[in-house]
């Protein structure tokens, strides 16, 4: 069976092919009584809009790209962090009536391949949302360059038509500090993300300004940092604790990378909470079962996603978002924090 035209609902409406097209796009020149003619024509005729063509004309696609960045392989969707994230903004680009393109892009930074304005160009996508940015990304320039809106994560980029969404990260890692600096703790150490990325600069801010206002010293002797893994997490954990054995509380920039100094705490014979207290940050539901359950700032992952789509939403329908959107993330303290009960030498 052919495919339902224009023509074949003008010819049976007894109107115009101009006059199909404009009722099906919502022109209001259009008269009620025949709007509602040709729309139940279409109904009965099955007809399906060639969204390629439309998308010529408007130069609106109803796509918008999500760019999952620098994860492993079988990693994005099922990603205790990101996962929730994309939950968020496949659902609220739903509600809006968009759909979802998902680009994985894997680039290093001497790569030569298609920029990510390049696949959205050629995809057609309306505006893109962005995880996973690294501040060598060999794309910045051009993402800044953007004729269509983008929203990235955690990374605030200086253009007319980007925009960014994460937590307050240093105003939250303040709270992680002075939490375990009431709880007695003196020497308390940052097992950090890797410093490519734009939110590790900020909690390590978070970390410095939070021991300057408590009246700690900054050591940078019990200064770790790591990709945002729990294999990273344990291994820049016992690489710090060897050099610095009277460390009693430490703050990892990750629930994952919490998680593996949990493991490396368990591998050196200390116990958490007696020995070592430990904070992490996101709120994955592995923090809650972890053993001790691990005190964690809780990350509003969902809700970001939302915000990251309601942004581009906005800024593809011409109106003109905030530059920078940033929710609290709030402190939850679980078992894996207590008061040093043991003098350390």
């Amino acid at each position: 069976m052919s495919r339902t035209t224009l023509k074949d609902i003008a010819e049976k409406a007894g109107v115009s092919v101009t006059a199909v097209s404009r009722a099906l796009s919502g022109y209001p020149d259009i008269g009620e009584e025949t709007r509602g003619r040709i729309l139940r024509i279409a109904e009965e005729l099955n007809y399906q809009p060639n969204i390629a063509a439309r998308t010529l004309v408007t130069q609106k696609s109803g796509v918008m790209g999500l760019f999952v960045l620098g994860r492993a392989k079988g990693e994005g969707f099922s990603h205790p962090f990101s996962g929730q994230v994309i939950n968020g903004f496949l659902d609220e680009l739903a509600e809006d009536g968009y759909d979802m393109m998902v680009f994985k892009a894997n680039r290093p930074p001497d790569s030569d391949n298609s920029s990510y304005m390049d696949l959205c160009r050629r995809r057609m996508v309306e505006g893109a949302f962005l995880m996973g940015l690294r501040t060598d990304d060999p794309w910045l320039s051009d993402l800044t360059a953007s004729a269509i809106p983008i929203v990235t994560m955690d990374m605030p980029l200086a253009g007319d038509m980007t925009f960014s969404v994460g937590c307050d990260s240093v105003s939250a890692v303040h709270a992680a500090i002075r939490h375990l600096a009431d709880l007695g703790h003196r020497k308390i150490s940052i097992v950090n993300g890797y410093k490519e990325a734009s939110v590790s600069l900020e909690r390590f801010e978070g970390y410095k300004s939070a021991l300057s206002d408590l009246g700690l010293p900054f050591d940078p002797a019990i200064v770790a940092e790591a990709d945002f893994t729990a294999a990273g997490g344990k291994q820049a954990f016992l690489s710090m604790i060897d050099r610095a054995p009277d460390v009693t509380a430490v703050f990892a920039s990750s629930d994952l990378m919490a998680l593996g100094v949990l493991e490396g705490a368990r591998e050196r014979g200390l116990r958490v909470p007696e020995d070592l207290s430990v904070v992490g940050f996101d709120n994955i539901e592995m923090a809650a079962m972890s053993s001790p359950p691990l005190t964690t700032l809780d990350q509003p992952r969902y809700e970001l996603g939302q915000t990251a789509a309601r942004m581009l939403t906005a800024a593809c329908n011409g109106e003109t978002p905030p530059s920078r959107v940033l929710l609290k993330a709030n402190l939850i303290a679980r078992g894996s924090t207590a008061e040093p009960r043991k003098s350390k030498t």
